[in-house]
């Protein structure tokens, strides 16, 4: 059919009127024109569709765990593989790392080929420091899984297999040797641990587990709000309340006293957790909480609101543009969130296979944050 020149016109403006009303209605003819204009980053190629899973620091460097522990100095470098124990070992599986507050990290090292023979669990106290073994024998027959250091205790989770499942043991370091902290023949694996309120709680997905002193754990022993709801993530904040996120979109708090409950969105499945000050050495403080809903990403939570901030909100705190967020964090699930006091600067892991992007992204604040940028 062939259009005469006023029917063209009439059209033109029925098309401009379509896009100022869709333009009126919110902001996704910004956010696309973002994206269109946002410059493609690029990282780490280790960190190219792959998945980091933890995060820390020492005095000087920061470390990002995957099959091995890579680090890079605080003052900028390249991210290489840590070398661990006496012997410089670069040829390992990283079955656990944690560190402390006076900078010593600590790193479960396996047999590269199996990624379950122990080769040793490794400390040193400072990034000028030699390694020590710290175990002897007190893992044999059992596969490390994890380290969590928590309030003054290094912990160890291992597990045994059997035709009948797996069971999982909970170790805490003497300062001699390792020794059961009480929890054994678990049937579920614990996936987070934290201090608050005097005492110390380590979380499978189902129950999370009280102990006033760090070999004090007993199954029977529960400290587990709500009911029947799974648990997902597991940190503390400033004020020494434990913080536990559920896969309901749900969020319990110990005071030190009593589990209080909020809803941060109903019916979103939440993860891993952190507090971070919305401007550093500030008193004012927000959440940064993994969600999964149609898609990844995280929320920006403060304790009280009756609503989150999605990561690309227009008040969003921690990016200069929604368009930061959406190119760097949406589509991938994050699986730790770590902020450094001392640089004022975040970092966050992400499973980033199959998206082509990047799996490691930090944010430093100068007079404002500057929003993510890939390693």
């Amino acid at each position: 059919m062939k259009l005469n020149r006023h029917a063209i016109a009439a059209l033109a403006l029925l098309a401009a009127a379509a896009a100022l009303t869709l333009a009126g209605c919110d902001n996704t003819y910004g956010v696309f024109h973002e994206i269109q204009t946002e410059k493609a980053q690029v990282g780490t190629d280790q960190f190219k569709n792959a998945t980091v899973k933890a995060l820390g620091e020492d005095d000087a460097n920061y470390f990002a765990v995957m099959a091995k522990v890579f680090y890079r100095a605080k003052a900028g470098g390249t991210w290489t593989v840590l070398p661990v124990g006496t012997a410089q070992d670069t040829a390992y599986y990283c079955a656990g790392f944690a560190f402390d507050s006076s900078n010593a990290i600590y790193v479960a090292a396996a047999d590269s080929a199996s990624a379950t023979a122990l080769k040793g669990i490794f400390t040193r106290s400072s990034s000028a420091s030699g390694w020590t073994r710290m175990d002897s024998g007190e893992f044999a027959g059992k596969k490390v899984d994890a380290l969590y250091y928590v309030k003054d205790t290094l912990f160890v989770e291992a597990h045994t297999d059997a035709e009948s499942g797996s069971a999982y043991y909970l170790y805490y370091w003497t300062g001699a040797a390792f020794a059961g902290a009480g929890l054994s023949s678990l049937s579920l694996p614990i996936q987070g641990m934290a201090y608050g309120g005097s005492k110390y709680f380590a979380m499978t997905n189902s129950v999370i587990y009280a102990s006033a002193s760090n070999n004090g754990f007993s199954a029977s022993a529960t400290s587990t709000p709500g009911s029947g709801e799974v648990l997902c993530g597991l940190a503390s904040d400033h004020s020494g309340n434990v913080l536990a996120t559920t896969a309901g979109g749900g969020l319990y708090t110990w005071n030190g006293a009593a589990w209080s409950s909020a809803t941060v969105k109903s019916g979103i499945k939440l993860g891993a957790l952190a507090e971070v000050p919305k401007v550093p050495a500030g008193a004012s403080y927000s959440l940064l909480i993994s969600k999964h809903d149609s898609t990844y990403g995280y929320y920006e939570y403060d304790i009280g609101a009756s609503a989150p901030r999605l990561g690309s909100a227009s008040d969003a705190v921690f990016v200069p543009t929604s368009s930061n967020y959406t190119t760097a964090i949406y589509e991938k699930p994050v699986q730790a969130v770590y902020y450094s006091a001392s640089m004022k600067t975040i970092l966050i892991a992400l499973a980033a296979q199959g998206t082509d992007g990047y799996a490691l992204y930090s944010n430093a604040y100068s007079t404002s944050w500057g929003g993510w940028t890939a390693e």
